[in-house]
């Protein structure tokens, strides 16, 4: 490794980092001098969906596709003439809750991974809702989670119960549980031979196992959910050498860092200090506030969980952290599933008049609303902004809360609903309130937020990034709506910085000071062109929507039918007349005695 002067020279050292995800796998590998990407390799991987509800992966198609971009973003460096051996180690960062079941002693997965929003574990929730009397915070105190589809206990304890030879492996100790980071940490380094079973306190926060307080597996969580110990893998920290990699062009390079991806996001950010703030926006959305070595436990629907634990001897930092299930998802889910396009006579280049087809009046009222940065457009369609509707009657709102909805509210029967469409309502206006969604359910994260921590520093700046940021309309969009100043960095891979970061430390190759002077990109930044009245009156809408999401599942089909009065008892119009109508009576009566006592000479 020291034979390389030359070419280390050049770019210094290098540390790879293979990223996991939902729907791709990629690696890229930086120089710790500035931490520039020299090459990147991304592949996608496929998500099946057997039944409604239903998101798996297959854990080896995950792992060959890993390998893969491992091995080509190797080769792509050789094609730039850069020496691989100055790979000084390799970091894992991957989507948290996706779990993995599999037999220890022939490497092949029990069934396919079950994604993080999948929603067959309905089911197993509600049982165990029922066991605990609807606290959906029963375990709170101890994990930091809210009882949701979302975490890997109910997930694990529904393969158990429902997929054939899971419950004998687990028996017969041949079982193994991981995210995906222990998966795919376990096949680099060696699999069946020698594969390390480990994961991360980040990870390890996600699964509702680990006792956030001790950062250790706890036997009451697992007693709870009925899952033996024995097959969890080894809690380390985010930061240090796990072991080495067995097999192919980067055969003895250690392994140095694993983290979640929304934590290597929060770290790559440089949000490291409490109070600290950053907002990823993928396929989720996902609010992580730095809380330093302060566990909060919150009222107000937010989830503790570890943050980073950079070296095994290092402190252990926590996070509030508003999950969100359905971002990026949903306007794919728009554009794909329903083809909203936009049409030749609703482009972005008449985007005022395609919103407000009732003259200039409005738009003018739109152009007042815009920012004045001229933001692209999603999926950069055009320079030309989307307009805001200034909470006109004929605005659409989308709430797509297609799993249940999240943070805060941990509604797991709550279901999408799309409000305002009518006859003149266009491709352009649903898809622009599905990208004011995403901002408004970063506002009523915020708002737990003040209201668990009312004597922390109110949040003034909001870190952003994810691929749905690299579209400069929706960051100010956020900023609009929520009245912050947003940084966005410079970078479309913060969770990769990130564990970069933590592999150089682990490998005494780089250190905080290091990285925030050499490392850390330029930022842009977006501040509101709304004043407070104008968010609000749309915010007010939206929860208003928001509500009746909620209650989507409070009217069983046992219940009459009421067409009445909206829902209310059809006898109350006749209750509500009988005052009226004594009234009208009691009055003629006493017309008619008057007239009679005036007859009678009683006047």
């Amino acid at each position: 490794m020291s034979g390389n002067g030359g070419h280390r020279s050049k770019f210094g050292s290098l540390i790879g980092v293979l990223y996991v995800g939902h729907t791709c796998c990629k690696c890229l590998i930086y120089s710790t001098r500035n931490a520039e990407v020299l090459t990147c390799h991304e592949s996608s991987l496929e998500c099946l969906s057997p039944q409604s509800g239903w998101v798996e992966v297959e854990p080896l198609a995950v792992w060959e596709t890993a390998r893969m971009c491992l091995e080509t973003a190797v080769q792509n460096l050789i094609i730039l003439d850069i020496n691989p051996h100055d790979i000084v180690a390799v970091g894992v960062c991957n989507q948290r809750e996706t779990t993995v079941l599999w037999d220890r002693t022939t490497g092949e997965p029990l069934c396919n991974a079950i994604g993080w929003c999948d929603t067959r574990t309905s089911n197993v929730v509600g049982s165990i809702l029922q066991r605990v009397r609807g606290e959906k915070n029963y375990l709170k105190s101890v994990c930091g989670l809210t009882v949701s589809n979302c975490f890997s206990a109910v997930k694990i304890r529904w393969m158990m119960e429902n997929v054939d030879g899971v419950q004998r492996a687990v028996d017969d100790g041949r079982a193994a549980f991981g995210t995906l980071d222990s998966w795919i940490i376990w096949m680099l380094t060696g699999g069946v031979e020698a594969g390390i079973h480990v994961t991360d306190v980040t990870n390890a926060s996600r699964t509702m196992l680990m006792n956030l307080e001790r950062c250790v597996w706890d036997e009451r969580l697992c007693r709870f959910f009925r899952i033996p110990s024995k097959i969890l893998p080894e809690i380390r920290s985010s930061s240090e050498v796990y072991g080495y990699i067995n097999d192919g062009p980067l055969s003895g390079i250690p392994i140095a860092s694993c983290l979640g991806d929304q934590q290597a996001a929060l770290l790559g950010q440089m949000c490291v200090s409490a109070g600290q703030a950053n907002c990823t926006i993928d396929e989720g959305m996902f609010v992580l506030f730095n809380t330093a070595q302060e566990i909060i436990d919150s009222d107000h629907g937010l989830l503790s969980t570890v943050a980073f634990q950079l070296g095994p001897r290092g402190a252990v930092y926590y996070a509030l952290e508003g999950a969100i299930a359905h971002a990026g998802s949903s306007i794919g889910w728009l554009r794909q599933t329903l083809a909203l396009e936009p049409t030749s006579s609703d482009t972005m280049n008449n985007s005022v008049s395609g919103l407000f087809p009732d003259g200039t009046a409005n738009a003018q009222l739109a152009t007042s609303f815009c920012s004045v940065t001229s933001p692209v457009p999603p999926y950069g369609e055009s320079k030309a902004p989307l307009a805001i509707s200034g909470g006109s009657r004929g605005s659409v709102i989308f709430v797509p809360a297609f799993s249940g909805y999240y943070s805060p509210y941990w509604r797991y029967k709550a279901r999408g609903m799309m409000f305002g469409i009518t006859l003149q309502t266009t491709p352009r206006q649903i898809m622009y309130a599905a990208h004011e969604a995403i901002c408004h359910q970063v506002r009523e994260v915020l708002e737990s937020l003040a209201k668990d921590c009312p004597t922390w520093p109110r949040l003034t700046k909001l870190t952003v990034g994810g691929d749905l940021c690299e579209q400069r309309f929706l960051v100010q969009m956020l900023s609009d709506l929520n009245g912050l100043q947003v940084e966005r960095p410079q970078t479309s891979t913060p969770a990769c910085l990130g564990a970069m970061l933590a592999a150089g430390l682990a490998t005494e190759i780089l250190s905080i000071d290091q990285f925030r002077q050499n490392c850390v990109p330029p930022v842009d930044v977006f501040n509101t062109a709304f004043n407070s009245s104008q968010r609000d009156m749309k915010f007010r809408r939206w929860k208003m929507a928001v509500d009746r999401c909620l209650n989507f599942d409070s009217v069983s089909e046992s219940d009459p039918v009421k067409l009445i009065g909206d829902g209310r008892d059809p006898d109350s119009f006749v209750r509500c007349s009988i005052p009226g109508s004594v009234f009208i009576v009691s009055s003629f009566v006493l017309i008619v005695v008057a007239q009679l006592m005036k007859q009678n000479g009683f006047a």
